[in-house]
């Protein structure tokens, strides 16, 4: 049987796939029985434990011998498997010498970066959509490869795969935070977590290379949250230049010694006390100007409400009260 060129020709199960083939810019062929492949001859998309899973195996050979209609396997003209794993491992399973493929008229050994990477990016795009899909990890590492082009922009390369803008956006922006540290000689191995890696991803383009070093190097070093992370850098941003922003760090790095200290020695961060106050503050403070909107009108609740704020009020003037010794103290320990 000859193979099939024309898309009005295909089998409706091989529609889906063929459209997807060509929105990556390949061409394709159809081949009824083609020599069923070698799993193991494939483009890298998932982690090694993920391909192929034994269950699933079976439940797909089972299909197959029931005369189920299921998509073809895809793979690229010199028979490296882009799609279609479990799919083949079955037919294997099952002993069929054939199974039906689209067939890419790219070859993978050999192929230009940009070919590879449209590769990576078809093959992530259908696991993406079958079964249980591709993980975090396995998405983050399709984006790597894919965003080395600058021709993908984010939300594209999240409507491909079939995840969404933001997912893809964060990864890149957690990849822009490594790799500016790797350039500035900070090593993170794992030390900021992901969160606070976008953060400082988002954060980069408006940091110049020192205060972005050291902001990092405070974050690796205390394992900060993202909300505490969120504030200094809105401190930073508020000091107005870059000696401002480096005077910024360096007062928190002072005043997080305890903080520091403990997560090198337990891999825990547990933000000092007063930093905590203060972001709590921070709340309060953004009434300054319409303090009427804090009051509680439901009187139901109005003396508790009432009776807390004179708690933490009486609270506040005890700290108010020890800070010029605690300040004495702090230069005391600095000059000494």
């Amino acid at each position: 049987m000859a193979n099939i060129k024309v898309r009005q020709q295909l089998p409706d199960a091989a529609k889906q796939t063929a459209d997807l083939i060509e929105t990556l810019g390949f061409q394709w062929e159809f081949d009824f029985e083609y020599s069923t492949p070698d799993p193991a001859r494939r483009i890298q998309i998932r982690e090694e434990n993920h391909y192929i899973p034994k269950q699933m195996v079976t439940q797909i050979a089972a299909a197959q011998e029931r005369g189920d209609k299921m998509p073809p396997i895809v793979v690229t003209k010199d028979g490296y498997l882009v799609d279609g794993n479990t799919r083949t491992a079955a037919a294997r399973q099952n002993k069929y010498p054939t199974i039906q493929a689209l067939v890419l008229t790219d070859s993978y050994e050999g192929c230009t970066d940009k070919v590879e990477r449209r590769l990576r990016l078809l093959g992530a795009a259908f696991n993406a959509r079958h079964g249980k899909g591709i993980d975090r990890q396995e998405i983050r590492a399709a984006v790597e490869k894919i965003s080395a082009d600058s021709s993908y922009a984010g939300t594209r390369i999240a409507a491909l795969i079939g995840v969404t803008d933001n997912t893809v956006k964060g990864m890149l922006a957690e990849m822009k935070a490594r790799r500016r540290a790797d350039r500035a000689g900070l090593h993170l191995n794992g030390s900021v977590t992901a969160s606070a890696l976008r953060r400082l991803g988002e954060a980069s383009d408006k940091l110049h290379d020192e205060p972005y070093r050291q902001v990092t190097s405070l974050v690796h070093d205390t394992g900060m949250s993202l909300s505490e992370l969120n504030d200094i850098l809105k401190e930073m941003r508020e000091a107005g230049s870059d000696e401002g922003a480096l005077h910024v760090i360096e007062q928190h790095r002072r005043a997080r010694r305890e903080q520091i200290a403990e997560y090198r020695a337990s891999g825990h961060s547990k933000p000092p006390a007063a930093a905590k106050l203060r972001q709590r503050l921070g709340f309060i403070l953004e009434y300054e100007s319409k303090p009427g909107e804090l009051v509680e009108r439901n009187s139901d609740v109005a003396g508790r409400h009432r009776d807390e704020i004179e708690r933490a009020i009486d609270v506040l003037r005890a700290v108010l009260a020890a800070s010029p010794a605690v300040l004495h103290m702090s230069s005391e320990d600095e000059t000494a």
